[in-house]
C-alpha cells in the first residue's frame, strides 16, 4: 500500500513561502495542475508531473523543467485540478497537500473546493493558504470521528458542500449534537476551540474542517 504524499499546486496564489517549504518537505512529489507549474518555477519548485489540458503553461516554464512527466487530458469535462486529483488516485498518493486552490477568481474557488470534495473519499487531502489548513471528515462510506490537536481559541469552520448528517463535536464552544449541515441551509462558521484538542464525529457524508491560524 501506497503511503506517498504529494504536494499539489493549482494556477492561484501560493501561500506564503514559510508554509509553502512546510508543505514541500512533507511531500515525496510535486504534481502540478496545468498554469499550477507557472507558479512553481516562480516559487523556485520543480514539479514531478505536470496535469492538464496545457493551455495555461507557457512554453517558458515546460523549458524550464525538462524532466517533468507531461499528463495531458485534454478533455473539457472536467477542470485541471479535478484530472490532477485523479491522475493522484490512480498513482496511488495517499495524501496529498493542496496549495493554489484560493485566491484570484471566486468562481475557481468554490469548484476548486467542490473538485476536492469529490474526490476526499479516496485519497486525503489538506488545503492549505496563508490562514489555515482545511480538511475533510469523509463519512461516504461508514461514519467517522476526526481529532485535532489545537490550542484554546483557535477558530474552527465546518462547512458542508452538500448534505452532511449526523455531526457531533467535542471540545468546541458551540456544540453540536447529532445534527445536520447543510449548503445554504446550515453552515458552523468559526466555532470555537475550548482546549488543546477537539474531535468531529460524522454519520454521512462529507464535512470541510477549516482551522484558521495552523
Amino acid at each position: 500500500m501506497s503511503h506517498r504524499t504529494a504536494l499539489i499546486i493549482a494556477n492561484s496564489i501560493l501561500p506564503a513561502p514559510h508554509i509553502l517549504d512546510a508543505c514541500r518537505a512533507q511531500a515525496d512529489l510535486i504534481i502540478c495542475a496545468d498554469g499550477g507549474a507557472n507558479r512553481a518555477r516562480e516559487r523556485g519548485l520543480r514539479p514531478d508531473y505536470i496535469v492538464g489540458d496545457l493551455d495555461s503553461v507557457s512554453e517558458e516554464t515546460r523549458r524550464a523543467f525538462p524532466n517533468a512527466t507531461i499528463v495531458s487530458r485534454p478533455s473539457q469535462d472536467a477542470t485541471d485540478l479535478e484530472k490532477t486529483l485523479a491522475f493522484a488516485v490512480e498513482e496511488k498518493i495517499a495524501r496529498a497537500l493542496l496549495v493554489g486552490v484560493t485566491g484570484l477568481r471566486f468562481d475557481h474557488q468554490l469548484v476548486n473546493l467542490n473538485s476536492a470534495e469529490k474526490f476526499c473519499a479516496h485519497i486525503t487531502l489538506e488545503l492549505h493558504d496563508d490562514f489555515g489548513i482545511g480538511s475533510f471528515i469523509s463519512a461516504q462510506h461508514s461514519s467517522t470521528t476526526e481529532s485535532f490537536e489545537t490550542f484554546p481559541g483557535q477558530q474552527i469552520s465546518l462547512i458542508a458542500f452538500r448534505r452532511v448528517e449526523g455531526v457531533t463535536t467535542f471540545g468546541l464552544k458551540y456544540p453540536l449534537h447529532d445534527e445536520a449541515l447543510e449548503w445554504a441551509v446550515r453552515d458552523g462558521l468559526s466555532n470555537e476551540t475550548l482546549g488543546e484538542e477537539f474531535s468531529v464525529a460524522v454519520r454521512d457524508g462529507n464535512l470541510f474542517c477549516y482551522r484558521v491560524g495552523c
